[in-house]
């Protein structure tokens, strides 16, 4: 070292030094005490400390700590000398001190203090009682021309302990002070309460001790200070086990805290601590031994001045951080991804896990979720210290939140690519900890609901939610919405109440999302590996069968570690206390948003109150979709994956949620959005084992304000879901009806809701046509496409049977193996469906009746249920006879039986029974004959229902014969007359106003229920657009009258003359 450098760390080391003796309080000596005292006991085992190097015979020193340039002394320092005496080597402080026998002599106090401290520190100010410690001659020396004795004293120990230390070489200072500090602590716990002098002993433990901590700070933080020659490895101590005799006491490393902060070093103190505990942990896993460094720092950040310098530290939040170096190269970082998601810990727990037992990896599982709780409580806990630190820690803490939300919006595309994103384990315990952060607000009576501020994305851009989709608002909107800024800050609460919903979206949502896509993947090497195995005897003795080998190798190792890594996530994913606070997190949230849209701003403490007639608010339209999907996504997943922990949980909130946004569902701009909520409702109703009504039904029958709702709005979105502007929504629709069917069965059994529907299809007659004209648009269409496709596969099965495949060649062959297969999906896909929609209809044929024989479906209904029974019974019907029939959910004599219970339920009605008489495509007398007969036979229907249904086909019988003759009498018709459709005589003739075409209203307005459009010209038409063609409606009346009339009076000219003719007979006769 140049002597300019050695210069500059004198200077630092005397200033450091002047702050270290600044800050200790003047002490006057105490008076003798004449008083006897307990001698030293023996102090318990102590670390070993190394030996320092034996001193040269005479040593110059400063006299006392380097303050009196800094102070203002004139004086030079004196020097003085250094003799171990009677000892050629310095001996570090033994690792006891004896204990006195009971005829040591007792000291006072004075000569108690320099003794203790003597045997402590091992160094003395008197020569003739050195022995085996050492001399500090000049020391005493300087004490003795001060007029005092010399002595160890509270006054004289800093001087002496810096000349000790600075001029004495010892191989570990360190460890030489902790050694000293450790047998302080036992001196102080002898010390008795009865003890005359405690007060005074008590004091020069607690300057020895605090004399310790300061230059152990030193020790670490400027080694060259007591020119070491190992410097202080302050991170190995941390991560001893507690009972190590080499540990750090963790009072003694708040003492040293304590000292630096005094000595305003705290940063070059304690910053090299904590970012070598975080290097050390990078490279480290749960199969690893991590738990040290978790221990140490907690024991840091404890002390609100470590929270504060972590959370200052460069390396807290770099600014050019990416997702993939957040979580490896920041401070915090390796902590938050120690998690049993990852590929190392995975297979070292789940390797060959379809060839192990269940129990075995049950025990996994569970011990993986208790030690990842743990990690997750620590990490909590940890994050609970900075934010309570300081305001400034606090802050830091929040951005480094909102940057890991940013830097991961990829999570959620539809294909993540490896290497640009945050991995799932370090993103699900950033949800776990903000979880913790969030439970003082989520309470089960939502009392600090209202400390969320609705408006916080007007007040802060924390959060980066520029390019995500609003729940009703377009880019232009939300951006004049945020551009008037707001002054005030967001409150606590607020922050985190928005990064944890961020949070859900990106950490939890995301990890969903790739559990789901990593299913995928497996069922994909699964099939590759089925493929290759199955084909191994053919390429075996092949050339390539080497290659072939090591590709099969490879797919069982890449299979293996895939469903290893599926456990682990899995293990994350459903530990029941952590998923339990997100779900009691959530519906803090749904709560919430109903909140937002009510206009009284008092839900849940008093009740929202549907529908809503004001406007929808702007801090709701403006809010991300996820706000919603997080709620749907969770209850969805863990419904169809760890249903149990559904029926742990409470579930009004999530039903009030689920009806409101359904019941305004113009709120929400999204379908798709919306139709997450009907599908938590579907599977909240989902039957399970002790639960037929699954963990939802309860509640939906026994809630005032879901019962009062739940109807209407099931079928208001049946409507709805017909257009959603997507390119699949023919075929969307029909799953999202299935979900409303199976909820409406569930709740059926209430007779309440039957009252509801009776009630719906009186109160708005329009709205509940509209329904069921969609209701039967989808069961014509799905039966007829459920048949066509059983008769598909009938005749492929045919094709492909032993004998008829013989004629077929191998292209053939597989060309129709391929059509089958096809088929045999859509068939299973549409018969399920069907099977539901026409259960439905017989549910609400049997309790509304009247509702399904309005003019503007009645014919539509009469036409399907006869095309139907004609396919079931027909000369046909053997064209549906298939293999397995129920691999296709396929029933022939159930369905049969459900479609006879709609036209029992129907039997009465006299517009019915027209219909059915009028369809001239499908009506025939021996379809019901055979249908009766069949049900009969296989004693689907009680023979009063047969009877029944035979006398309704007796009755359309006689109908029809009537209805007959009465086309007869009006012969001819002219074209005008005729509905330009339907080829029907128009009974309310209407001018379409686009096309100027005359149309009958019935067949309008049913044309309109499923199309909005004129049927002529495809311009946009509504019901009340059409105009009345009165003239046409008096020439038609006109033309009924003039044919019966006229048909009167032929039956009564022909009626005269057969009298006449009878008479004649008569009379001939």
């Amino acid at each position: 070292m140049s002597d300019s450098q050695q210069n500059d760390a004198e200077t630092i080391r005397r200033k450091r030094l002047a702050k270290l003796q600044g800050s200790q309080p003047e002490r006057t000596a105490p008076p003798p005490d004449r008083s006897a005292t307990p001698s030293v006991p023996s102090q318990a085992s102590t670390p070993a400390i190394s030996q320092p190097v034996s001193p040269p015979a005479s040593v110059s020193v400063p006299t006392s700590n380097p303050f009196s340039a800094i102070a203002g002394s004139s004086s030079a320092s004196p020097k003085i000398n250094i003799i171990p005496a009677a000892n050629k080597t310095a001996t570090a402080p033994t690792a006891a001190i004896s204990r006195s026998s009971a005829t040591t002599k007792q000291l006072d106090f004075p000569e108690w203090e320099d003794a203790t401290l003597s045997k402590v520190f091992q160094f003395t100010l008197k020569s003739a009682e050195s022995g085996k410690l050492i001399y500090l001659e000049d020391v005493a020396t300087e004490i003795e021309e001060g007029g005092t004795a010399p002595a160890l004293s509270v006054d004289t120990l800093d001087r002496a302990l810096l000349a000790r230390l600075t001029e004495v070489p010892i191989e570990s200072p360190f460890d030489y002070l902790l050694n000293c500090w450790h047998q302080l602590d036992n001196i102080r716990r002898t010390i008795r309460g009865t003890d005359p002098d405690k007060v005074k002993k008590n004091s020069v433990v607690s300057e020895g001790r605090r004399l310790c901590s300061g230059y152990a700070v030193l020790a670490v933080s400027m080694p060259e200070m007591f020119n070491s020659e190992s410097p202080v490895d302050l991170v190995s101590l941390l991560l001893e086990n507690p009972d190590s005799p080499r540990a750090v006491p963790l009072e003694f490393l708040a003492s040293m805290i304590q000292r630096s902060v005094e000595d305003e070093t705290i940063g070059d103190f304690i910053a090299p601590v904590l970012e070598k505990l975080s290097a050390g942990l990078r490279a480290m896993t749960m199969a690893d031994s991590y738990q040290p460094y978790f221990r140490a720092i907690q024991a840091l950040v404890v002390h609100k001045p470590v929270a504060t310098v972590l959370a200052s530290m460069p390396t807290f939040l770099p600014p050019d951080v990416t997702a993939v170096t957040i979580e490896l190269y920041t401070v915090l970082g390796p902590f938050f991804r120690m998690s049993p998601v990852d590929a190392k810990v995975a297979t070292t727990y789940f390797t060959n896990a379809k060839e192990r037992p269940v129990a075995e990896i049950n025990s996994a599982v569970t011990g993986l979720r208790t030690e990842l709780t743990t990690i997750q409580d620590e990490l909590a806990f940890v994050v609970d210290k900075i934010v309570r630190a300081s305001p400034e820690s606090r802050e830091r803490m929040l951005q480094y939140f909102a940057k890991v939300m940013n830097l991961n919006h990829k999570r959620r595309a539809i294909q993540v690519v490896p290497g640009t994103v945050s991995t799932d384990a370090f993103m699900l315990n950033i949800t776990a900890v903000l979880n913790k952060l969030c439970e003082p607000f989520v309470d089960a009576t939502f009392s600090k609901i209202d400390r969320i501020d609705p408006l916080y994305f007007k007040k802060s851009d924390r959060i980066d939610i520029k390019e995500e989709v609003k729940l009703d608002a377009d880019q232009h909107t939300f951006d004049e919405y945020v551009a008037d800024r707001m002054d005030s800050v967001p409150n606590f609460i607020s922050e985190v109440f928005y990064l944890n919903v961020a949070s859900h979206h990106y950490g939890l949502g995301g990890a969903m999302q790739n559990l789901g896509q990593l299913g995928n993947d497996i069922k994909d090497l699964e099939k590759h590996l089925q493929q290759l195995e199955t084909e191994q005897a053919n390429w075996i003795n092949s050339p390539q069968a080497a290659l072939l080998n090591n590709t099969l190798t490879r797919v069982r190792e890449q299979l293996n570690n895939a469903l290893a890594f599926q456990y682990a996530l899995n293990a994350a994913l459903q530990d029941r206390q952590s998923m339990s606070r997100s779900f009691a997190f959530l519906m803090t949230s749904a709560t919430w948003l109903v909140r937002l849209v009510d206009p009284q701003q008092s839900h849940p403490q008093k009740h929202i109150r549907l529908p809503l007639t004001a406007p929808c608010p702007d801090s709701f339209k403006n809010l991300p979709e996820y706000f919603v999907e997080n709620i749907t996504g969770f209850v969805i997943y863990f419904s169809r994956s760890y249903p149990q922990l559904m029926f742990e949980q409470t579930h009004v909130e999530l039903v009030t949620f689920a009806v409101t946004f359904l019941r305004m569902s113009s709120y929400i701009k999204n379908p798709y959005l919306k139709a997450k909520i009907i599908e938590v409702l579907f599977y909240g109703t989902l039957s399970q084992p002790s639960y037929k009504n699954g963990f939802l039904g309860d509640t939906l029958n026994s809630l005032p304000f879901a019962i009062e709702h739940l109807f209407h709005l099931l079928m208001s979105f049946y409507i709805e879901i017909e257009q959603t502007g997507a390119s699949s929504q023919f075929y969307d629709k029909f799953n999202i009806r299935y979900y409303i069917s199976q909820i409406i069965k569930c709740i059926w059994e209430n007779p309440i809701y039957r009252d509801k529907l009776e009630q719906e299809s009186k109160v708005d007659v329009d709205f509940f046509v509209r329904f069921v004209a969609l209701l039967l648009n989808d069961v014509t269409y799905l039966l007829d496409e459920s048949l066509s496709k059983l008769a598909d596969i009938h005749r492929l099965q045919s094709e492909l049977s032993d004998k008829s495949a013989t004629a077929l060649s191998q292209q053939e062959r597989t060309e129709r193996e391929q059509n089958l297969s096809a088929s045999e999906r859509q068939a299973t896909s549409y018969m399920s469906l069907a099977n539901e929609t026409v259960s439905i209809l017989k549910l609400f044929t049997n309790a509304v009746p009247a509702a399904f024989v309005t003019p503007e479906i009645v014919d539509r209904l009469a036409a399907m249920l006869d095309y139907n029974l004609d396919a079931l019974v027909g000369p046909k019907c053997t064209g549906l006879k298939v293999k397995d029939p129920k691999k296709y959910h396929f029933n022939p004599r159930e369905l049969l039986s459900d479609i006879a219970d709609v036209y029992l339920n129907l039997a009465t009605e006299s517009a019915f029974i027209l219909a059915v008489a009028r369809d001239g495509r499908s009506y025939r007398r021996e379809i019901f004959t055979r249908a009766s007969s069949i049900l009969g036979k296989y004693a689907f229907k009680a023979s009063k229902d047969i009877d029944a249904l035979t006398k309704f086909a007796d009755t359309v019988e006689q109908t029809k014969m009537a209805d007959e003759r009465g086309e007869e009498e009006l012969g001819e018709i002219p074209d005008e007359f005729l509905d330009p459709l339907m080829y029907t005589l128009m009974e309310d003739p209407v001018i379409l106003p686009s096309s100027n075409v005359s149309i009958d209203r019935a067949t309008i307005k049913s044309h309109l229920l499923s199309d909005s459009t004129d049927p002529f010209n495809r311009v946009p038409l509504k019901l009340e657009d059409v105009i009345p063609n009165t003239d046409l409606k008096k020439q038609i009346e006109e033309f009924r009258r003039s044919k019966r009339s006229n048909a009167a009076a032929a039956t009564a000219a022909a009626g005269a003359a057969q009298l006449d003719t009878d008479g004649d007979m008569k009379m001939a006769g």
